[in-house]
């Protein structure tokens, strides 16, 4: 049985309801966020170049950062000394004697394959 609001609590209980929805949306979203950044690294961590030390794919990883009092972001990088190389590696650079080392769009394809599967899951978030 539903329940009955009266009008003068109609404004009141309208927004006990968004609150509740918006609550269930953003641990929807952080959820996804906090699983596809989880994918995200082990599979640029896979699929990234190996350098002669060996240490860039050992670095790789992510980070959840607030950015206001309920807003929490994840960020993907690359730790310590390495993460300079990762513009280098993903755009190619000159060479020593001239030259230029091809570019490898591993963090792309990793995206690629990330970022449809957490765009389904938000939408589903949303829905619920």
């Amino acid at each position: 049985m539903a329940n009955t609001v009266s009008l003068e609590n109609l404004g009141a209980a309208i927004e006990q309801e968004l609150t509740l929805y918006s609550e269930q949306v953003q641990e929807g979203v952080e959820t996804a966020a906090a699983s596809a950044m989880k994918k995200l690294v082990k599979q640029t961590r896979a699929t990234a170049p190996k350098g002669a030390r060996g240490s860039f794919k050992k670095n790789i990883t992510s980070t959840k950062k607030k950015r206001g009092p309920r807003e929490v972001t994840q960020v993907w990088h690359v730790k310590g000394p390495d993460a300079r190389l990762t513009h280098l590696l993903v755009h190619g650079h000159a060479t020593r004697d001239g030259g230029r080392t091809k570019a490898d769009p591993f963090l792309k394809n990793a995206l690629d394959q990330v970022l449809p599967e957490y765009e389904r899951e938000i939408k589903e978030a949303i829905r619920k």
